[in-house]
């Protein structure tokens, strides 16, 4: 089985804060940033290049949610579909790279045993902060 085309949730943080980007050729908006994943402590650090493309009728409402929930540093897990490419780096050595379309972007907020463990926690679905009614 190939990563490519396949639908996955990644976790890690974010390496960079959000740029936003225009496809010169198609017109098309984008957010782009980059997620550090480490499978295990004790695993190299992969970094995947994550991009969130404008809605289907050119919306970018999203991108504002996004960009005012996360930030560099920020621990997420995102949802969509990640790719892989091969090169040669500078040294000669194959490399593989990982870049991932955004669908879903959720920050994560690790538990605090004397605080609420899920305070600040936000999520985005279909460029929209979720409220409680929306988990139900």
């Amino acid at each position: 089985m190939t990563l490519n085309e396949n639908q996955l949730y990644v976790h890690g943080n974010l390496g960079r804060s959000w740029e936003y980007k225009t496809v010169e050729s198609t017109g098309k908006q984008l957010i782009e940033s980059a997620l550090a994943y480490q499978p295990t402590k004790d695993d190299d650090t992969i970094w995947i290049d994550l991009s969130c493309w404008e809605g289907r009728e050119g919306e970018t409402n999203h991108f504002d949610a996004i960009i005012n929930a996360t930030d560099k540093g920020s621990r997420v897990i995102v949802r969509g579909r990640l790719k892989s490419r091969s090169y040669t780096a500078k040294d000669g050595t194959a490399k593989t790279g990982w870049s991932m379309s955004v669908w879903d972007i959720a920050t994560v907020v690790r538990a605090d045993r004397k605080a609420d463990p899920y305070q600040g926690a936000t999520a985005i679905v279909d460029g929209k902060p979720m409220t409680d009614e929306d988990w139900f």
